[in-house]
C-alpha cells in the first residue's frame, strides 16, 4: 500500500491537501477583485517609495495608509477559504496523519519495554542532558535514529514530568540537516515542506491568487 510508505504518503496527501486548499481559494475568493486589490497596492507601493525619494514623508504616509486599508480588505476576502481550510487541515493534522504514521510515547516510570509495528524492543534512560536512551541494549541520543521493521523512528524528546520518551516515526531523510528540524522529518515536518514547495505551483495550476 503507497500510504505504508511515510515518504510518498506524506508526499501525496500534502500535494493533494495544497491543490484542495488552492480551488477552495479560487471558488471563495474573487479572482479579479483580487487581482485589482493586488496592482491597487503595489501602484500605491512605488508610489510611497517616490514620495519617500523626494522627501515628502507626509505624502508617503498617506499612500502607505491606503495600502494598509487596502490589506484588509485582502483580508477580509480569505477569511472565507481559511475557514473552510481549517475544516479540512484540522482533521487530518489531529486524527488522519497521526494515525498512519504514529509516534511511539514510551512511559519510562512504569515498563521497561515497548512494542512498535509488533516488536518488542527494551529501553532504559541513561542520561536526560544530553538524552541518551539504551535501546535493545544500544545507546542512542537525541536526534538519532532507529529501525523498527519497516520503520525509522528518531529519538526526539524525553519529557521528565510524565516520564515520558518520545520516538518520532520518520517520514522523510533529507541529504542536508535543517535548524531544529535535523535532516530525518516526522510526518509535519515533511508535510510542511512539501506544502512551501508546492502551494504556488497548485495556486498557478487552478487560476488562484
Amino acid at each position: 500500500m503507497v500510504f505504508e510508505n511515510a515518504t510518498v504518503g506524506v508526499f501525496l496527501i500534502s500535494v493533494a491537501t495544497s491543490l484542495v486548499i488552492s480551488v477552495f481559494y479560487k471558488i471563495f475568493m474573487d479572482q479579479d477583485e483580487l487581482k485589482k486589490i493586488k496592482e491597487k497596492m503595489n501602484e500605491l507601493q512605488e508610489k510611497s517609495k517616490e514620495a519617500r525619494k523626494e522627501g515628502n514623508e507626509e505624502e508617503a504616509m498617506k499612500y502607505t495608509q491606503e495600502v494598509m486599508e487596502h490589506s484588509k480588505d485582502q483580508m477580509k476576502m480569505q477569511f472565507k477559504p481559511m475557514i473552510v481550510t481549517f475544516i479540512v487541515i484540522i482533521p487530518l493534522f489531529w486524527f488522519v496523519l497521526p494515525g498512519l504514521y504514529p509516534s511511539a510515547t514510551v512511559p519510562l516510570g512504569e515498563a521497561d519495554t515497548f512494542e512498535y509495528s509488533g516488536v518488542e524492543k527494551t529501553v532504559a534512560l541513561e542520561g536526560e542532558d544530553p538524552l541518551q536512551v539504551l535501546i535493545d541494549g544500544e545507546l542512542y541520543g537525541e536526534n538519532d535514529v532507529i529501525r523498527i521493521n519497516d520503520y525509522r523512528l528518531k529519538v526526539n524528546e524525553y519529557r521528565a514530568d510524565d516520564e515520558e520518551l518520545e520516538l518520532l516515526r520518520v517520514a522523510a531523510r533529507l541529504p542536508v540537516s535543517l535548524p531544529f528540524w535535523g535532516n530525518a522529518l516526522g510526518w509535519l515536518g515533511w508535510y510542511i515542506l512539501v506544502s512551501l514547495g508546492f502551494s504556488q505551483v497548485s495556486r498557478k495550476m487552478v487560476g488562484a491568487r
